[in-house]
C-alpha cells in the first residue's frame, strides 16, 4: 500500500464520498441516504451542526399548567396589598382624622386637624372683645390695645397658638386692661425758704410740729407714658423749708393719731400702757427723763422691739435754774447740757442712736433757745390735744378728750411723774373706740413724714 504524506500545514485529504446515482449504479439498488444507506459516517465539525439537531431536553409533562398557575397568583398578590393598604389608610384616618369636634365656648364645633385657637378667633367661632390700653393716669390710651382675648384649653391656660384635639374644651373670654409702659425719672423739689416766727410763745402753738433748719431738698418721681405721653408725679420725700417752721402734719384723709406719753419711764405704768398698745396693735411715742432711765433698759428696749419710739423730755425736767418747766430761764450752756443729756441717757440704754425729737418741759420752746439748739435737735413736738391727766381729772375726763382727737392729731398724756392709773383706765376704753372709728395710732416719725 503506498503511503501519502502531505506537507506541513496542508488540510487533511477528505474521504471522497460517492453520489447517490454511483451507487445505484454501482448496486443496482434505488438510491438512499443517510447511515443506512451505507454511507459511512462522517461527523461535521463542530459548530457547524444543524441548530435543530442541537441536543434540546424534553419538557416536563406538567411544564404549562405550572406557567399558568404562576399567572394567576399576581391579582391575588395585588389585592392584598390594597387590602392592607386600606387598612392602613383607615387606621390613619382613625388616629389622625381631617375634622373632629371640640367644645367652643360650651358649642359643639367642627374643625379641621390642625386648627389653633388663633384659627378659631381668626374664624369667628369665637369672638371675644380686646381689652384696653390704659394710659399711666388711669385713663384710655388706646381702645382695644389690651390682650386681644383670654383662652383656656381644658381648663389650662393657653395662648394662641395651641393646637386643638378632638374632644377638647375650649373657652375664649374677652381680653384684659394692660397698664402702658412708661419712662420715670427722678426730680428735685427745691426747699423753700420759710423763716416762721419764733420769738414768742403764742408762735409756738401755730402747729403741734417745729423745726428748725438749714432746708432740704425733697424729691419726686415723674413717671411719663409711652403711648400717651401723660404724666403722673408721685413726691417721695418732702422738702424741709430752711427756718423755722411750725405746722401741723398733712395726713390727707389718713386717720392716724400720734398718742404721745411724758415723764416716765415709771416702774408701774409704762408696762401697763405697753400692755394695752399691743393689744390693740397701735403705736406711741414716749418723752422720757433721762435721769429716770439709768436701771430701766428693758423697759426702754420693749418700748422700742415692739414697734413705737423713745425721745426725750431732758434730762431733769429743767430743774435748777429752769425751775423744773422752762429751758428759756437756763443759760444756753445749761440747756445744751440738759437736752444733750437727755438723748445720752436713752442711747445709752438702748444701744443705739435715736431721731433727736424733743419735748421741751411746759411746751416752752421759742426764741432764742430755738437757734441754740437748732444743731441738737430734729424737732421739737408739742400736741394738739391735752388730756390734762396730770391733773387726774378722772378716767371719763381724759377718755373725752382722748375721742375728741382728729386725723393728724398728736395728743399729749403722761405715764411717769405720779399716778397714771386714771390714764391707764381711759385708754384701756379709749383706744378700741378709737379704732372702730377706723382711726391708726402712730409714732411721732411716723407723722412727721406726711410732711406739712
Amino acid at each position: 500500500m503506498a503511503k501519502h504524506f502531505r506537507e506541513p500545514g496542508a488540510p487533511a485529504p477528505q474521504p471522497k464520498r460517492r453520489a447517490p446515482e454511483e451507487l445505484s449504479a454501482h448496486d443496482g439498488a434505488a438510491p438512499q441516504q443517510g447511515f443506512f444507506a451505507g454511507e459511512p459516517y462522517t461527523p461535521a465539525p463542530y459548530g457547524q451542526q444543524d441548530e435543530q439537531q442541537a441536543y434540546a431536553p424534553a419538557p416536563y409533562a406538567d411544564e404549562a399548567p405550572r406557567r399558568a398557575r404562576k399567572k394567576r397568583r399576581w391579582p391575588i398578590a395585588l389585592a392584598a396589598v390594597l387590602a392592607l393598604a386600606a387598612v392602613g389608610a383607615g387606621a390613619y384616618l382613625y388616629l389622625n382624622p381631617p375634622f373632629y369636634k371640640v367644645s367652643i365656648n360650651g358649642a359643639e364645633r367642627t374643625v379641621k386637624a390642625g386648627t389653633t385657637v388663633q384659627d378659631v378667633v381668626d374664624e369667628g367661632l369665637a369672638s371675644p372683645a380686646a381689652g384696653d390700653l390704659i394710659a399711666i393716669d388711669g385713663s384710655v390710651a388706646q381702645q382695644g390695645g389690651g390682650t386681644a382675648y383670654a383662652a383656656t384649653v381644658n381648663g389650662a391656660e393657653a395662648d394662641g397658638g395651641r393646637r386643638l384635639a378632638s374632644g377638647d374644651q375650649l373657652q375664649v373670654d374677652d381680653g384684659t386692661d394692660v397698664d402702658e409702659e412708661y419712662t420715670e425719672a427722678t426730680e428735685t423739689i427745691p426747699h423753700g425758704e420759710s423763716g416762721g416766727d419764733h420769738s414768742t410763745l403764742s408762735s409756738y402753738y401755730n402747729g403741734s410740729i417745729h423745726v428748725f433748719s438749714a432746708g432740704e431738698d425733697g424729691q419726686k418721681t415723674v413717671r411719663t407714658g409711652k403711648v400717651s405721653g401723660k404724666t403722673v408725679e408721685e413726691v417721695t420725700k418732702q422738702p424741709t423749708d430752711a427756718g423755722y417752721s411750725s405746722y401741723h402734719a398733712n395726713v390727707g384723709d389718713q386717720k392716724v393719731i400720734a398718742l404721745t406719753f411724758d415723764d416716765g419711764p415709771w416702774h408701774t405704768t409704762t408696762g401697763q400702757i405697753l400692755d394695752i398698745l399691743k393689744e390693740n396693735g397701735a403705736h406711741a411715742t414716749f418723752f422720757q427723763i433721762g435721769e429716770q432711765i439709768a436701771g430701766m433698759a428693758d423697759i426702754e428696749k420693749r418700748i422700742v422691739e415692739e414697734g413705737n419710739q423713745v425721745a426725750t423730755h431732758t434730762w431733769d425736767h429743767a430743774r435748777g435754774s429752769g425751775q423744773g418747766v422752762n429751758l428759756t430761764f437756763m443759760s444756753p450752756e445749761e440747756q445744751r447740757a440738759e437736752v444733750q443729756k437727755g438723748f445720752e441717757a436713752i442711747e445709752s440704754a438702748l444701744g443705739t442712736s435715736v431721731t433727736h425729737v424733743l419735748r421741751a418741759p411746759g411746751g416752752n420752746y421759742y426764741g432764742p433757745l430755738v437757734d441754740n439748739l437748732k444743731d441738737l435737735v430734729d424737732a421739737e413736738v408739742g400736741w394738739d390735744v391735752d388730756t390734762e391727766d396730770w391733773s387726774r381729772p378722772g378716767a371719763g375726763a381724759i377718755e373725752s378728750a382722748l375721742l375728741s382727737a382728729k386725723p393728724g392729731d398728736v395728743v399729749l398724756m403722761h405715764d411717769g411723774g405720779g399716778d397714771r392709773s386714771q390714764t391707764v383706765e381711759a385708754l384701756r376704753s379709749a383706744l378700741p373706740k378709737l379704732a372702730a372709728q377706723g382711726y391708726k395710732f402712730v409714732t411721732v416719725d411716723e407723722l412727721m413724714a406726711y410732711g406739712k
